[in-house]
């Protein structure tokens, strides 16, 4: 017997076709099908138009490989910890743009995915770690927005007062 699939729309106006355990994990689609209480596929695409057509490609991939995975709720969530070693299918999925990571990061928020919010955060923080402000400026193409003269003084830790 083949799975349900369910249709959702992107923000891009395109419409994706989803396994629908898959799209039963995030949150938007959940609440719908606790709200109709329902078994039903329902017949118009839901609406996920803050998440672009790329991007939900992108974590239909990430949802499809972890499918088997224990659910992502706060309820029950997965093994995975943020202080955790991210996992090397996991890493290798990252290894992507950063515009794509922040993109992942806010739609995993969006959708409730915790576990995948929380390995993007960690992708993140580990861009940053032993880096210097200035490298993780240039990193993040952040511009330094301090006066020349605040950039040529020091800097000292707030440890201690």
């Amino acid at each position: 017997m083949a799975e349900d699939k369910i249709k959702v729309t992107t923000r891009d106006g395109d419409i994706l076709e989803v396994d629908l355990y898959v799209a039963k994990q995030w949150q938007p689609v959940k609440l719908i099908y606790e709200v109709l209480d329902s078994t039903n596929v329902p017949e118009n695409p839901i609406d996920l138009d803050a998440i672009s057509t790329e991007t939900l490609k992108k974590i239909i991939e990430w949802s499809n490989h972890h499918k088997q995975d224990e659910t992502d709720s706060v309820d029950n969530s997965r093994k995975y910890k943020n202080h955790d070693e991210i996992p090397p299918w996991d890493k290798h999925f990252f290894n992507i743009k950063q515009e794509m990571i922040f993109e992942i990061i806010v739609a995993a928020d969006h959708l409730g995915m915790t576990e995948l919010l929380g390995m993007g955060c960690k992708t993140v923080a580990d861009m940053i770690k032993g880096k210097t402000p200035e490298e993780v400026r240039q990193t993040f193409n952040i511009p330094n927005d301090l006066p020349p003269l605040q950039r040529a003084q020091p800097v000292t830790s707030n440890e201690n007062q």
